[in-house]
């Protein structure tokens, strides 16, 4: 009976050795899995970036652009609170002015809309679509010489932050998208200037 237990628990232990040379080896296995993967996704991105180089300057509009409308969307929200915090008429009249009467008033530029690659163009018209979102009603917020405190409340909490959140997440995709050294190139000599007729 002992012998038949010593060749069980060696038979045992052979197995146990055998699957625990099995795992090592699909955790090998996944791991160079996962570099493959890796090197892939950077690569690709790598890709992206060197094709997108001759228009890079349209990833750098777009995403002046959006900076602009986050910035100013977030300094008329942020004077709207503090007019409507200390009930202060004249900011909230200043906070609630602007030129913008139509979404043609936005200015964009039709010869880059129709030019810049697809996924860049839904971006800009995206962010322009929130701002014009935020932006439109604000008249309405200081209307007849007269400030509508309740509507200013909830156009900060709504619409300004609603619209906030959607051009920083539509910023996040332009991240890194044109490679640091590019835009930090030495700016004394023009592109024209390195080329020969």
């Amino acid at each position: 009976m002992d012998s038949f237990i010593n060749i069980a628990t060696l038979v045992a232990l052979l197995v146990n050795t055998i699957a625990l040379i099995v795992v090592i080896y699909q955790t090998s296995i996944a791991k160079r899995s996962l570099t493959i993967t890796k090197k892939s996704i950077d690569d690709a991105k790598t890709q992206r970036q060197l094709e997108i180089l001759p228009k890079f300057t349209w990833i750098i509009e777009v995403q002046v652009q959006l900076e602009h409308w986050k910035r100013d969307l977030q300094e008329r929200k942020d004077k709207l609170q503090k007019g409507v915090n200390e009930k202060n008429d004249e900011m909230v009249k200043e906070a609630s002015d602007t030129r913008i009467k139509s979404s043609k008033d936005l200015s964009l530029n039709k010869f880059l809309y129709d030019n810049m690659p697809s996924w860049l163009r839904e971006l800009w018209i995206s962010g322009a679509q929130y701002y014009y979102d935020a932006i439109a009603p604000l008249p309405s917020v200081y209307k007849d010489e007269k400030p509508n405190y309740n509507y200013a409340q909830s156009w900060i909490s709504e619409r300004g932050e609603d619209s906030l959140q959607a051009i920083s997440k539509l910023l996040e995709y332009l991240e890194d998208m044109v490679p640091s050294v590019i835009l930090n190139t030495p700016a004394s000599l023009s592109d024209k200037d390195f080329l020969r007729d």
